[in-house]
């Protein structure tokens, strides 16, 4: 209990208080009590200093990890300006298909999945198409099949981007693809809600429906979007953000576009006349 008085407690008997023999001989032997509690204190001293320069170690190894990954994230950038923007193809896609779902399908699930490079896709675009000599490379009866007869949501291509602004951009850039026949319904979010879109295609009539995979994907799975007309699936797969990013290099992005592929465009894509065009 000593230990845990005040410092006046030793020196109670030089303020007139009276003590006892044996508090006399443990005032007399005060000195090395003391010396006892400043080598205590020495060996805290000791550990506190040793434990800063841990954390003073450690916290520069974390500020050395942080500056190389953060080198890691230049890593697209830095490929690009070596080896030069390259068009997507078809071994791509399949290869992303691939990596992000090979170890979590069943083998009968990774089965159903499979894509034919040459049967399931367009020729892949190339550094002298525009977008609109692109549509009208792989889609060169556009102007016949605008005539086609379709139900209320039930377009016959499906213009896939990665987000809504660049949706917004698109949809620009193909004015002279598209024609004054053409009906396009605009499916991606901030812009419109699911409601509204869900509504709209109940009622209206369109050829292209344009929007971001996420958006895309609970549409047709509430119905509001039909595939049964669909003849192209087209993946704005070449556009790259500020970040010189592609939409298949944006985790989200790139999740929401397989869980789409794998759960609508793949089936049916191996059962109707559907290819995959990369834009």
């Amino acid at each position: 209990m000593a230990d845990d008085l005040d410092d006046e407690w030793w020196n109670s008997g030089e303020h007139g208080v009276e003590t006892s023999d044996s508090e006399s001989e443990a005032s007399g032997n005060n000195e090395p009590v003391k010396r006892k509690a400043d080598a205590i204190d020495n060996d805290d001293d000791d550990d506190y200093e040793e434990n800063k320069e841990t954390d003073e170690c450690q916290s520069h190894e974390n500020k050395d990890k942080k500056q190389k990954a953060k080198r890691k994230r230049n890593t697209i950038t830095v490929e690009l300006k070596a080896k030069g923007c390259k068009s997507g193809t078809a071994e791509d896609l399949v290869q992303v298909i691939t990596k992000h779902y090979k170890d979590k399908l069943s083998t009968v699930e990774w089965d159903n999945i499979q894509l034919d490079t040459d049967r399931n896709f367009f020729v892949s675009s190339d550094k002298d198409h525009t977008y609109v000599s692109y549509l009208r490379t792989i889609l060169p009866k556009w102007k016949k099949m605008l005539k086609t007869e379709l139900k209320p949501g039930s377009p016959l291509v499906l213009l896939i981007s990665a987000s809504a602004i660049r949706s917004v951009q698109l949809n620009r850039e193909i004015l002279d693809f598209k024609s004054s026949d053409c009906k396009i319904a605009k499916l991606f979010a901030k812009h419109f809600k699911l409601e509204e879109q869900q509504k709209f295609l109940a009622k209206k009539v369109c050829h292209i429906g344009l929007g971001t995979p996420n958006r895309l994907h609970t549409l047709v799975k509430s119905g509001a979007l039909h595939l049964d007309n669909v003849v192209a699936v087209v993946l704005d797969w070449n556009w790259r953000d500020v970040k010189s990013k592609r939409m298949v290099d944006i985790p989200e992005i790139r999740g929401h576009l397989m869980e789409f592929m794998k759960d609508y465009m793949i089936p049916h894509i191996s059962k109707h006349s559907c290819k995959i065009g990369m834009l």
